[in-house]
């Protein structure tokens, strides 16, 4: 009888691998189509709107590392029989869009999308043209939209009383109120608390949710527990990242105000060349912007992909805790079974014995140190240069990739924010509807 996952994969020995012509082709067209999608991010860094649509798209490309990382740990993937990735992703409608990276605008795979069918109206056609050109647009957007709430749900409060206990902190210097000077900063030491906290969670719950694609899954909290403590030494990594990653954006940040320190003259221009100065320079600021934010979260799907792999192969969890695209895929790759663990050198033994109890406990105050060392760069960033509350609520690198702070007489941050509120609120009606049509049309069936 022939294996299940193999039937699903294919024979690896009938697989001849991509022709030199068709692998050239690919590369060319990865080497143009790859400047103009990162010119977008660049683009969308400068937008509310635009920087929910960022959350999306790097979402659907975590997922698609996980499923290459998967792919690449299966018996399959080695040896002189080893598969070529897109043809693994071709055997599944669920697998399909993940051949090439995620579009901004348009379906994935879009020439075949457009494809007439025999015996399709022209009306109905023209409607999955129209639906083809804007599929990958809503698509960011409604995950993008999960996403973000789902962050800012638990890192949001804690950005709260930080803005607070600032604002706080200085009415009292200003007003000599010495009685209540312990208000401002044990409010701001109630938020970092808050904050450090929700980071030693957020980061994988973010890769969780990616590679599930479903927003409940954010919240499966002994899943996404168990894969941290699992995997604490690259966690403690990762938050290093986040923290070298912060160093630039601090500067560039605080950057106008010395620029116009050094500059004079900027401060005798007009409201409209200011607009156009500030807007080269936060357009300059998100070509590290927009690498640094998809960077950090493959990271965390690598680490989160590796802990579920390692999990579920080692027994601590069962099957059934994963979502089903997780199940479907590591099963049509023969890993979802437990497996022996090979002896180890005495010395990885010895690690793996103090990192039951020792290791953990020290990684848990390094994680504690490294991410207050993250909050301490927001704070002096803000000291040199306060933006308000654009400034305090939301940190690019963890909630929105939105890099554009321009002062409130020249363009009123709150407004943006209504417009996206809007278009969200917008959003979740659309999706709604299409959800009945749906139902409606499944049941009559």
């Amino acid at each position: 009888m022939s294996n299940p996952a193999q039937s699903a994969l294919g024979d690896p020995s009938t697989f001849a691998g991509p022709s030199s012509g068709s692998v050239l082709l690919a590369r060319l067209r990865r080497a143009l189509v790859f400047p103009v999608k990162f010119f977008l991010g660049v683009l969308f860094c400068q937008s509310l709107v635009g920087s929910i649509l960022i959350i999306g798209w790097t979402y659907r490309l975590a997922q698609r590392s996980v499923l290459k990382y998967w792919w690449s740990r299966s018996a399959g993937s080695r040896g002189q029989g080893a598969r070529d990735f897109k043809e693994f992703v071709s055997g599944s409608t669920v697998t399909q869009p993940h051949r090439h990276w995620p579009n901004w605008f348009a379906q994935q795979n879009f020439l075949e999308a457009i494809r007439r069918q025999p015996g399709i109206s022209l009306a109905r056609y023209a409607l999955s043209v129209l639906k083809a050109l804007v599929h990958s647009f809503c698509l960011n957007l409604w995950i993008g939209l999960s996403a973000a709430f789902n962050t800012c749900l638990l890192t949001l409060p804690a950005c709260l009383f930080w803005w607070f206990g600032w604002y706080d902190g200085w009415n009292n210097s200003f007003n000599n109120g010495y009685e209540h000077a312990a208000v401002g900063p044990l409010i701001s030491l109630f938020g970092i608390f808050w904050f450090i906290a929700a980071m030693f969670y957020v980061p994988l719950a973010q890769a969780r949710q990616a590679v599930t694609g479903e927003w409940r899954s954010f919240y499966d909290f002994l899943l996404v527990w168990n894969v941290a403590r699992l995997r604490w030494l690259s966690c403690v990594g990762l938050a290093m990242l986040y923290v070298v990653f912060a160093i630039p954006l601090t500067v560039m940040k605080t950057g106008p105000m010395f620029g116009f320190q050094s500059h004079p003259e900027l401060s005798a221009v007009t409201d409209m060349q200011l607009l156009k100065y500030l807007n080269d320079y936060f357009f300059r600021c998100a070509l590290i912007v927009l690498p640094a934010y998809v960077a950090l979260r493959l990271v965390a799907a690598r680490i989160y992909a590796s802990g579920i792999l390692s999990l579920v192969q080692m027994g601590k969890i069962p099957s059934s805790q994963l979502a089903q695209n997780e199940r479907d895929i590591l099963e049509r790759l023969d890993l979802l079974t437990v497996r022996a663990q090979p002896e180890r050198h005495y010395l990885v033994r010895f690690l793996a014995w103090t990192g039951t109890r020792v290791g953990r406990t020290v990684g848990r105050v390094a994680l504690a140190l490294i991410w207050f060392g993250f909050v301490a760069q927001i704070y002096i960033g803000e000291f040199l240069n306060n933006h308000g509350a654009r400034g305090w609520l939301n940190q690019p690198l963890v909630q929105l990739p939105w890099f554009h702070y321009l002062p409130a007489r020249i363009k009123n941050p709150f407004e943006e924010a209504f417009t996206g509120l809007v278009i969200a609120v917008f959003a979740l009606l659309i999706r709604g509807a299409y959800r009945g049509f749906q139902a409606r049309g499944s049941g009559n069936k």
